[in-house]
C-alpha cells in the first residue's frame, strides 16, 4: 500500500504456486480428517507463529487453513493433507484432497478451477485472506494452495496514527502495520472525531501502511459504518493500490469512497455548506 505494488495484496485467483517446489524445505506435512481439524489448527498454529508471520495474519492463514481443510472433509472425501513451507517471501500453505468428491457436492465433476466462490464460505475466505491463490484438479481430488506474504524487512515497525485538523476536515494518517493494536488506535480516534464532530468530515490516509491482518480491516471498515450512521458524515479512504481497495470492497458488507491521494480526497469532499 506504499505504492509499489509489493504489499500483501490480493491477485487474481489464478496466480501464485500451485505445485510443491522441488527442493522446498517442508515445515508442515500433515495429513486430517473430520476429527483431526481441530489437531491441525493448533499444530498450524505453532508453525506459522515460529515462520515468522505476524499474529493477526498468522490468524488469517489458520482461518483460511481450516475452513479449506474442512471443504475436503465435508464435499471431498472426508481426509485430505496440508502441507506448509516458506519460499520468495512468502508463507505457502497446501490443502489437497485425498479422493474424489463425494457424491451430490457442488464440486463433483467439476474441475477444481471451475469451482463456484460464494460470499463467507471457504473458498471465498481463501480469495480474500490470502496473497496469492491457486485451485487445481490431482488424480484424484483437487489441490488448492495459499500464500501469505511475510513482513519485509524495509516495512515501518511500528504503526502509527496522527491526526491532522485541516481548514475542511480531518485527516488521520497511518502507518506501520494495520494489526489489532492498530485496530483500537483507529477506533479511538474515530470516536473522538466523532464526539467533537456530529457531522464528521475523515479522510483516512493510508499510504504508508506496510501491512495488515483482518483485524484492521474490521476497523477500517467500523470506521466507515460509524461515520455512516452520523446525519451527513463523510469518510475517504486514500493511498490505497487498486488491489487492496478490490479486497477491501470484497471483505466489507458496506461502501467506501476511494482517492488516490490526501489531496485528491480534499478536492473530492463536498462544499461543507452542503452538509
Amino acid at each position: 500500500m506504499t505504492g509499489d505494488g509489493t504489499l500483501n495484496t490480493p491477485q487474481a485467483p489464478a496466480d501464485g504456486g500451485g505445485e510443491l517446489p522441488a527442493g522446498a524445505p517442508l515445515i508442515l506435512d500433515q495429513h486430517f480428517d473430520g476429527d483431526s481439524l481441530y489437531a491441525l489448527r493448533a499444530t498450524l498454529e505453532a508453525h506459522v507463529a515460529q515462520a515468522g508471520l505476524p499474529e493477526g495474519r498468522a490468524s488469517d492463514l489458520i482461518i483460511t487453513v481450516h475452513e479449506l481443510a474442512t471443504n475436503a472433509v465435508l464435499h471431498g472425501a472426508g481426509a485430505g493433507r496440508v502441507r506448509l513451507w516458506r519460499q520468495a517471501g512468502a508463507l505457502h500453505c497446501q490443502v489437497s484432497d485425498e479422493g474424489r468428491a463425494k457424491a451430490g457436492e457442488r464440486s463433483a465433476g467439476r474441475p477444481a478451477d471451475q469451482w463456484s466462490y460464494e460470499h463467507g464460505h471457504g473458498l471465498w475466505i481463501a480469495r480474500y485472506l490470502a496473497d496469492s491463490l491457486t485451485v487445481r484438479s490431482a488424480s484424484p481430488g483437487s489441490v488448492v494452495t495459499v500464500a501469505f506474504d511475510l513482513p519485509r524487512d524495509d516495512r515501518l515497525p511500528r504503526f502509527s496514527l496522527v491526526r491532522h485538523s485541516r481548514p475542511s476536515h480531518v485527516e488521520l494518517s497511518l502507518s506501520g502495520d494495520l494489526d489489532q493494536q492498530a485496530a483500537q488506535e483507529v477506533g479511538a480516534a474515530v470516536q473522538a472525531l466523532l464526539s467533537e464532530h456530529p457531522a464528521p468530515r475523515l479522510v483516512l490516509d493510508l499510504t504508508e501502511v506496510t501491512f495488515w491482518d483482518a483485524i484492521g480491516i474490521a476497523a477500517l471498515v467500523t470506521a466507515q459504518q460509524r461515520v455512516n450512521e452520523t446525519s451527513a458524515g463523510v469518510m475517504l479512504v486514500a493511498g490505497l493500490s487498486e488491489e487492496f481497495r478490490q479486497r477491501l470492497t470484497a471483505l466489507s458488507p458496506t461502501g467506501f469512497t476511494f482517492c488516490d491521494s490526501p489531496e485528491h480526497a480534499a478536492k473530492q469532499l463536498p462544499p461543507p455548506d452542503d452538509r
